[in-house]
């Protein structure tokens, strides 16, 4: 028995989402309604009510013989992504709205820790940051460029080295830090990524 279709749209808007975070349907992927309909256990309505806001909000569009795909992300498209990012979390900092409290990850990851790993701590670490800020529309715009960063984040260790001390680094002056100190560590995880965007690029086209 099917759930009634505000329910089986949510739980679909739920299950896609969390696919293209996780780098199921990476960029220039096509989603086919009925397999994942199928897959998700609800029929293509409500597949395609949740696919409308995934579309809002910038990680699928409607392909142009309909269904949908993924975004491609070229260079420039990736590198505007970068900057927004960083924009966000420096008019964080300026602004003194960030109240990180004890949610805040601390422990340095293992050197071994893989690309996943990374990519994963450090989507909640900025997660972290979103929840913390006291303004709802930086959260939430926080909240929408991290989550299409999370994809990106799963092939960054093709091209960038040391990314789990890079991010231990990021951690411990994120917390303990003081303002300049944040503004300056987060300023060059993001140049970092900036000045390899090209490279990175084209490892998202590699499977």
């Amino acid at each position: 028995m099917m759930a009634p279709e505000p329910v089986a749209a949510e739980r679909a808007y739920q299950l896609l989402k969390k696919d293209i975070i996780c780098g199921r349907f990476m960029p220039g992927s096509t989603v086919i309604e009925r397999v994942m309909a199928g897959e998700y256990g609800v029929s293509v309505s409500p597949l395609r009510d949740g696919a409308q806001r995934l579309v809002g909000e910038g990680m699928l569009e409607i392909a142009g013989g309909g269904g949908y795909c993924v975004p491609p992300m070229p260079a420039e498209a990736l590198h505007d992504l970068y900057a927004w990012h960083s924009h966000l979390i420096r008019l964080v900092i300026k602004s003194a709205l960030l109240k990180l409290g004890s949610s805040a990850p601390v422990d340095p990851l293992p050197t071994g820790a893989s690309d996943t790993d990374v990519a994963e701590a450090a989507t909640e670490l900025f997660h972290v940051f979103a929840r913390s800020v006291g303004n709802l529309e930086f959260a939430r715009a926080l909240h929408a460029a991290n989550d299409r960063l999370h994809p990106v984040r799963l092939r960054e260790g093709r091209v960038l080295t040391n990314l789990a001390g890079e991010l231990s680094a990021v951690m411990m002056t994120t917390v303990h830090g003081s303002g300049p100190d944040r503004f300056e560590v987060l300023w060059a995880y993001h140049r970092r990524r900036l000045r390899r965007v090209n490279r990175i690029a084209v490892a998202l086209l590699m499977a």
